[in-house]
């Protein structure tokens, strides 16, 4: 399949026209036999339970996130108890990990054997592979098929893909825009005072004489909180037009191919000279101070973002209303540039899940719970946002925003649940939900979405590598993202570890496994 006929095997796997589709009148996919369509919209007006309150004993439910904790979150969580303990006779307990402690405390919880429900999972933090071949989280589908109706109307099959492993589901994603771009946010402020033109920033090269009139005129600010993330996503941005796609579809894994070219030959991320390009061009900026010196010793980057001190840091997804979304976690205004082509990958599909604990005591209301954050507006925007009047106000009826010192402002929309039962923010355009949906259908797919790399051969060797690029590309120590150090040293010391770790077995064994499938379905 050439890069060119990319979008229409989009169209293939995306009946996610219907996915995404608010507007839109085709039947969505589910995982246990046909359901007539029903939008998030409508899904949210039911909102009732799989099972009478009243023939359930109660139940606390143990639920870890990724997050900022945030000072009011009791007074939320109760105010959420409410609502679960009426419909569904179940309380939870939320704990809030924040971003740089939550892989290894997550690690730690779960490796104890500690009592919990619900956890989030990802590619890229407390991850979704690793845990799965563990055994720490529990198949899902017969729970789905009996308490998650809200969900299977909501999220179409092909979504719920990404997230099996052996062909039994292990998370349930959030419902988001499924495409990926990625790019910065820019204080919006300074891009006006120094003219920034996004139109002619075709590069990441093109912002360098932005981060220097910061550096040079802007006393108190930092121009960057990083540099580019060392990812597939922004090696088409070095002036290569190359884009690459994880083929394990997890980011701590090096395996990679070229997706325009589409040759479906392994590589190794760290060997190719976009790679070195893109972690040169870091050190650069890390040395002419665009960079503060102790980066990658942050915790929380995500209140680091929020004091306003950086000129800029990268987006997690440079989305249809992300600008003001951002705002209303940041508290100021930003102007996006994109610098990833939209695509959805394997990555994007297991890139915001929850699972269940394998030895959680009651996985039926856990799944009941995952079940209303779809079902029911007001439960899932008070996680979002908290309280009216108390941590928010409404701008008009579909737009709210954020108090100043609140104490609740999480900005975690896209964690759990629906983000189309959630209300606008300043600044997004009123058909937010409208553009999602262009961006999804219009997105390039990559050709390895279905394949899903069997472990149990090299998993000795696959321990090993992800161990290694966590220590050099981890969210702490981020050496290559924050140009701490000299890339041709450090990537010689990671190629030559990969090495001795098996990473060459590791190659092998996915390309064997990667040319079976692509016969069996006639890729």
């Amino acid at each position: 399949m050439k890069a060119k006929n990319m979008k229409k095997a989009f169209g293939s796997v995306f009946s996610i026209v219907c996915a995404v589709s608010l507007i839109s009148g085709c039947s969505s996919g589910n995982t246990g036999g046909s359901t007539a369509t029903v939008s998030p919209a409508e899904s949210a007006k039911s909102g009732g339970a799989a099972t009478s309150p009243t023939k359930l004993d109660p139940v606390n439910l143990t639920l870890y996130r990724v997050g900022t904790p945030q000072p009011d979150e009791k007074a939320v969580v109760d105010a959420m108890n409410k609502i679960t303990k009426e419909k569904i006779n179940t309380t939870i307990t939320l704990n809030t990990i924040d971003w740089g402690n939550f892989d290894d405390k997550m690690k730690v919880i779960i490796s104890a054997g500690e009592d919990w429900d619900l956890t989030y999972t990802a590619s890229w933090t407390n991850n979704f592979y690793n845990n799965v071949a563990k055994g720490a989280f529990l198949p899902l589908d017969d729970l789905l098929n009996k308490y998650g109706p809200h969900i299977k109307e909501t999220i179409p099959a092909q979504f719920f893909d990404g997230a099996r492993v052996n062909g039994k589901l292990y998370g349930i994603t959030s419902y988001q825009i499924m495409a990926t771009m990625k790019g910065f946010s820019i204080k919006k402020d300074l891009a006006d005072k120094y003219k920034l033109d996004k139109t002619k920033i075709k590069s990441l090269r093109d912002l360098e004489p932005f981060l220097e009139n910061v550096k040079q005129n802007e006393p108190g600010i930092v121009p960057t909180t990083s540099g580019a993330p060392v990812s597939t996503e922004l090696l088409s941005k070095m002036d290569t037009g190359l884009m690459y796609d994880t083929v394990t579809g997890d980011t701590a894994n090096p395996l990679v191919i070229n997706v325009k070219n589409n040759d479906f030959k392994i590589k190794n991320l760290y060997e190719l000279p976009e790679t070195m390009e893109l972690a040169k061009m870091n050190r650069d900026w890390y040395n002419k101070g665009y960079i503060r010196k102790d980066a990658a010793t942050i915790k929380d980057y995500k209140a680091e973002q929020k004091t306003g001190k950086y000129g800029m840091f990268p987006a997690g997804a440079v989305k249809p209303g992300n600008e003001g979304d951002t705002k209303g976690w940041a508290g100021y205004d930003v102007t996006d540039v994109q610098f990833s082509p939209s695509y959805v990958s394997n990555t994007s599909l297991i890139s915001s899940l929850t699972a269940i604990n394998q030895n959680s005591k009651n996985p039926e209301r856990a799944m009941m719970y995952l079940d209303l954050l779809f079902a029911d507006k007001e439960l899932y925007q008070l996680l979002c946002v908290g309280m009216e009047g108390k941590h928010y106000k409404k701008v008009d009826d579909r737009t709210v925003e954020a108090l100043p010192n609140g104490g609740y402002n999480p900005g975690t929309d896209w964690e759990l649940g629906s983000q189309f039962n959630m209300f606008l923010r300043p600044g997004q355009p009123k058909d937010v939900w409208e553009q999602t949906n262009k961006v999804n259908k219009e997105a390039i797919i990559s050709p390895l979405i279905g394949f899903v790399l069997n472990r149990d051969p090299i998993k000795t060797e696959m321990a090993q590598i992800d161990a290694i690029i966590k220590q050099y590309n981890s969210v702490t120590n981020s050496l290559l993202n924050f140009g701490t150090a000299d890339p041709e040293k450090v990537m010689a010391e990671i190629n030559d570890k990969l090495k001795k770790a098996g990473l060459d077995k590791v190659t092998a064994e996915a390309q064997k496994q990667l040319d079976e499938w692509r016969k069996v379905n006639k890729k």
